[in-house]
């Protein structure tokens, strides 16, 4: 089974957050774990900073003739309306490059980008040569139109379109069971398309036994002499989360 894996998830400007994280691991973590099956990563030139660092990624890993690059002619972003002939004809390009890798199925690791930068994504555009699966992480923009689509137009067309684009997809890997509901209950997708597949921390993460003297040391050096709430996501207002500094 031939397997090519849209990896720009790893590339935009969600790479430095959860999105592109979750994107490389899900992609190093399948290609590990390959039955015999031929992986293909397609990167965008879009984003040429990002193709070595991701190409060092996969050392010893995937030959490196499996990685390949295509390009389309940019600006692309979504946000500036100007660009809006040049992105229809960048999904046109992706979808004709990624069908000439003759695949059995495409993977698409994140599909809601391209409004701020140059990623391009779609379903289907090019005709449904291949069945297209999608890392489904929420659908938080849509379950709060009043707040995140209402007041942008713009934004809420480029959102819905993907939206449409999500609908043509023919496999959801939701990231929870939660997102999983929202695709079925929101998209009406039939439940044996959508599979929940969880997420888990990087496997460099371990659990560290300490001794009181020892915890008490590494708590001093960073300045922490009280109990203490730790928070890594980002400051966003759907992250449910609110404090009140003491």
């Amino acid at each position: 089974m031939r397997i090519v894996l849209d990896l720009q998830g790893a590339q935009s400007a969600s790479r430095l957050r959860g999105i592109g994280r979750y994107s490389l691991s899900l992609a190093q973590a399948l290609v590990r774990n390959n039955a015999g099956h031929d992986i293909i990563i397609a990167l965008s030139a879009l984003f040429p900073e990002t193709i070595q660092p991701i190409r060092r990624a996969f050392d010893n890993l995937l030959p490196a003739g499996n990685i390949v690059v295509w390009d389309a002619p940019g600006p692309v972003a979504a946000i500036d309306p100007s660009n809006a002939e040049l992105r229809d004809l960048a999904e046109l390009v992706r979808e004709a490059f990624l069908a000439s890798l003759n695949p059995d199925i495409v993977h698409v690791t994140s599909l809601f980008e391209g409004y701020i930068d140059d990623a391009v994504t779609s379903i289907a555009r090019h005709g449904a040569g291949y069945p297209v699966s999608v890392t489904l992480y929420d659908l938080i923009p849509l379950l709060n139109a009043d707040r995140f689509l209402d007041p942008d137009p713009r934004y809420a067309e480029y959102y819905r379109q993907k939206i449409g684009y999500l609908k043509k997809a023919s496999l959801l890997l939701a990231i929870s069971r939660s997102a999983a509901s929202e695709a079925v209950d929101h998209l009406g997708r039939d439940e044996a398309q959508v599979i929940p597949v969880g997420t888990g921390s990087d496997g460099h993460f371990r659990k560290t036994e300490l001794r009181p003297v020892e915890r008490d040391a590494v708590l001093a050096s960073m300045g922490l002499y009280h109990p203490f709430f730790l928070y890594v996501s980002a400051p966003a207002v759907h992250k449910n989360h609110a404090w009140t500094a003491h």
